[in-house]
C-alpha cells in the first residue's frame, strides 16, 4: 500500500492543467499521464501557504539516495519544458518526478524505471519554493 502524499491546491491545478493540455498534444506516453493523474487523484490537498517545508513540491531540489547502489543524487522536480537530465532537473512526467511528488523526507519511494522497480530515500530538501514564500513559481 502506498503512504499518503501531500501537494499544493496550486501544484494540483498546474498539473491537472498540464495533463489535459498533453493529453490533446499527444507528445507524452499516456502511461506517465495515467500515472501522475493517478497519484494527484490520491494526493491530499493543502494551501500553498500551509504546506511544511518537508515535502516535495513542485519545483523543489532534493537529495536523495538510491537504495540499490547507495549513489547520493541531487535533483530538481520540474515542468516538462524545465526538465534537463545532466542539470538534475527531472520531469514530473517522468516516472521518477510523477513518484516523488507530494512524499516527505526520510519516506522511501518505490517507481518503475526502465531497468525494473527502483527504490530511492528522499534524505532532505534543499530548496522548497513554498518555504521561501515563493507561491507563483
Amino acid at each position: 500500500m502506498k503512504k499518503d502524499i501531500t501537494i499544493t491546491e496550486l501544484d494540483f491545478v498546474r498539473l491537472q492543467n498540464l495533463i489535459n493540455a498533453e493529453r490533446q498534444s499527444r507528445t507524452v506516453e499516456i502511461r506517465n499521464l495515467e500515472v501522475l493523474g493517478s497519484e494527484l487523484r490520491r494526493a491530499r490537498r493543502v494551501d500553498s501557504r500551509k504546506i511544511t517545508p518537508e515535502f516535495v513540491t513542485m519545483n523543489s531540489a532534493l537529495e536523495l539516495t538510491d537504495m540499490d547502489s547507495g549513489r547520493l543524487m541531487k535533483l530538481k522536480l520540474v515542468y516538462p519544458k524545465d526538465s534537463n537530465y545532466r542539470e538534475g532537473k527531472i520531469s514530473v512526467l517522468s516516472p521518477l518526478g510523477s513518484a516523488l511528488l507530494g512524499y516527505r523526507v526520510g519516506d522511501k519511494v518505490t517507481f518503475e524505471a526502465p531497468g525494473g522497480l527502483r527504490e530511492i530515500r528522499i534524505d532532505k530538501i534543499l530548496y522548497q519554493p513554498e518555504a521561501n514564500g515563493e507561491f507563483t513559481v
